[in-house]
């Protein structure tokens, strides 16, 4: 946790890992990610990994930072900490927005939350709209980071098709040149 910890979002905030917290699975743990003013971003489970059970982080979000636009920041530092391959499960019971595009069937990537984590890097969805076996929460968006660039490409490519919003088919094409630059490697984000 400690990359997560003291990384600066903006000029005025930080990020800080609290009640860092062991549980039952050796491999699992739990925190809460405020920001440096105290202000709650979510409440987090973090798995390392295990075999072949790929690292997963699964914030119940609070989707405060958007209106100050630095969401996207924010996505783009947990990109950065999770390994190719790594999945990222984000609730969006609290994003009022996201929750009624997502009902009403929108692609995962054209929402407000959805966007965010594709400019974030990650390229592939899906909307966990709702519990499967009555353990897993809220209703979540995932998202993975690629094993790499060329797999992000492929995956950006299907997305692509699937959207109808041309912003978001631009950004998209942007963030393919990116994996392209990257080759077998995935991306690393300056923050700034």
């Amino acid at each position: 946790m400690s990359e997560l910890n003291g990384v600066s979002l903006s000029l005025y905030y930080k990020l800080e890992v609290r009640d860092l917290k062991n549980t039952h699975i050796k491999e699992l743990v739990s925190f809460n990610l405020v920001l440096s003013d105290g202000r709650q971003i979510g409440k987090c489970n973090y798995f390392s990994g295990r075999g072949y059970y790929t690292p997963w982080l699964e914030i119940d979000y609070y989707p405060i930072l958007r209106n100050e636009n630095l969401e996207e920041n924010f996505f783009k530092v947990i990109y950065n900490f999770l390994s190719p391959g790594g999945k990222l499960f984000v609730t969006y019971i609290r994003d009022n927005e996201t929750r009624e595009m997502l009902y009403k069937g929108t692609h995962p990537a054209e929402t407000p939350l959805g966007s965010s984590l594709l400019l974030a890097g990650f390229t592939w969805f899906k909307d966990w709209y709702f519990p499967e076996g009555g353990n897993e929460g809220f209703p979540k968006l995932q998202s993975n980071k690629p094993l790499n660039g060329y797999e992000g490409v492929r995956q950006l490519e299907v997305i692509r098709e699937e959207i109808k919003n041309v912003n978001i088919i631009k950004r998209i094409d942007e963030l393919i040149d990116h994996y392209r630059k990257s080759g077998d490697r995935t991306i690393h984000w300056k923050i700034t």
